[in-house]
């Protein structure tokens, strides 16, 4: 116990004298010993500071449940809540109602897979539970908000090895159903990710699969408020060996595609696409030995693309935070890693090295930019390791230090 409550001393102390200059590297150790592992999935900005939504689970990855922790301007943790669902599988999003509650969107499994819309109060209290599906063996995959509605992607087996896309729609101030609809009548298509546009549409990001659903190429959609089709982007020029992508808008209507592709073992690059309002390509670049969780569209025109990169030392091969900035033709402007001197490594003596990723990013008011993602590092007092979170908050030209 006495090595526990050094290391929340150590940790809270490095916050606070990090935070001064509103840049740096902040992890925060699970206080829960129910759930040591934490995997961020979301992450928001509000008047006292952060909320980051985190799917946690025991030492051995079992019994997941919703983890939200709230840090304050200072990035110090100022609250660590945990909310249960019965046969809860994973974590997905959130939204902030207009009513202070959050509409937090999980799949949870009893016979079928189901998503479930849980509405919990300003404090965190499970306000109720709702299943919103309509059809059995459906998964939860994204949401966003438009226009006043809350729009939530899912994936919906329709057969065995046949997938169609679904989209529900939630009032963004109380969290109600309005509706639900397949995104089109296509077979054998599933979601990967959905983004609003400043224009009033949505663009949703999927793959199409071929008849034996042994391949598959992306997909874009971009919808009105409705749900109705503007236009569909089959067959973005990728190769087959892409593994993740994702979508964000910048305030022209201006879309960037990426993902990931696996070069050889230990050895990634991401793709990116920029294309225009209607889904024409404008420009391809590879970034090499990176790669992305997901990007947001800064407010200064640039592209935020995060992630991780392999780190190979003469112990082992762990992953280490990364995000590249891109300009809004794609040019880069900063590219990042974590390194073994940065923190949590550097505050402790190790005969190990943290691994990290980043999962999810916003970018602040000020300019700042703050990305939130995992590290795995040992317990305190002990060789077990367990999932932290971790903060990484940059300036608006990508410094951290």
């Amino acid at each position: 116990m006495k090595g526990v409550k050094t290391l929340m001393l150590l940790s809270a102390t490095m916050l606070s004298v990090s935070a001064l200059a509103q840049q740096g590297i902040f992890y925060y150790v699970n206080t829960n010993s129910g759930y040591v592992n934490s995997k961020t999935i979301d992450v928001m900005s509000n008047d006292n500071g952060l909320v980051v939504l985190n799917e946690c689970s025991n030492a051995k990855y079992e019994n997941p449940a919703i983890q939200i922790i709230e840090l304050n301007k200072s990035f110090i943790k100022t609250s660590e809540n945990i909310v249960k669902v019965d046969n809860m599988e994973s974590v997905s999003g959130f939204s902030k109602l207009g009513n202070g509650n959050y509409s937090i969107f999980v799949n949870a499994n009893t016979n079928t897979s189901t998503p479930v819309q849980v509405l919990a109060s300003a404090g965190y209290k499970d306000l109720g539970q709702n299943k919103f599906a309509e059809q059995q063996q459906e998964a939860f995959i994204d949401k966003t908000e438009l226009n006043g509605k809350v729009f939530a992607l899912s994936t919906h087996t329709a057969e065995k090895g046949k997938y169609e896309i679904v989209l529900t729609c939630f009032d963004a101030n109380s969290g109600q159903k309005q509706w639900t609809k397949n995104v089109s009548n296509e077979t054998n298509e599933s979601a990967d990710a959905i983004e609003a546009d400043n224009l009033g549409n949505m663009v949703v990001l999927g793959r199409k699969y071929s008849d034996n659903g042994t391949e598959y190429i992306p997909i874009l959609y971009k919808l009105n408020d409705e749900g109705g089709i503007v236009w569909k982007k089959s067959g973005v020029d990728m190769p087959s060996n892409f593994y993740s992508q994702s979508i964000s808008i910048n305030k022209n209507g201006e879309i960037y595609y990426a993902c990931g592709l696996t070069q050889r073992a230990n050895v990634l690059q991401t793709k990116v696409i920029k294309l225009d309002a209607n889904g024409n390509t404008k420009r391809t670049i590879n970034i090499n030995e990176f790669t992305s969780n997901g990007s947001i569209s800064l407010a200064s025109g640039k592209v935020l693309l995060f992630g991780s990169r392999f780190h190979t030392d003469s112990k082992q091969v762990v992953t280490k935070g990364s995000y590249v900035i891109l300009d809004s033709d794609l040019d880069e402007l900063s590219n990042k890693t974590l390194a073994v001197d940065d923190k949590p490594d550097s505050d402790f003596k190790y005969n190990t090295t943290s691994s990290s990723d980043l999962q999810s990013a916003v970018e602040l008011e000020s300019g700042s930019i703050v990305m939130i993602g995992k590290v795995t590092m040992p317990q305190a007092g002990g060789n077990e390791k367990q999932n932290n979170t971790i903060v990484v908050v940059a300036d608006a030209y990508g410094n951290y230090k």
